[in-house]
């Protein structure tokens, strides 16, 4: 009588699971959104790592271009204080 093997993956929830439809057209996360992109940086205005940050490889993506964006546009700084 052997152990039955089990799945140790977990099933992760999307952070954003009304923008990630196979509907939705364009990014998940928009650069103007300034106040929900500042939640995924740290102190020193680094961009969290996506098992941190609760978010799945394409919001990971997403986020990383829309923050890019947000700092060339001078919403958020480059360097924390």
């Amino acid at each position: 009588m052997g152990r039955e093997k089990t799945s140790n993956v977990r099933r992760t929830k999307l952070r954003f699971p009304d923008r990630a439809g196979k509907d939705w057209v364009g990014p998940i996360l928009d650069y103007k959104e300034v106040e929900l992109l500042r939640k995924f940086l740290t102190a020193s205005n680094k961009l969290m790592s996506r098992k941190r940050a609760g978010t799945n490889t394409q919001e990971q993506k997403s986020l990383k271009a829309a923050v890019k964006q947000a700092r060339f546009m001078a919403l958020i700084p480059y360097m924390g204080t």
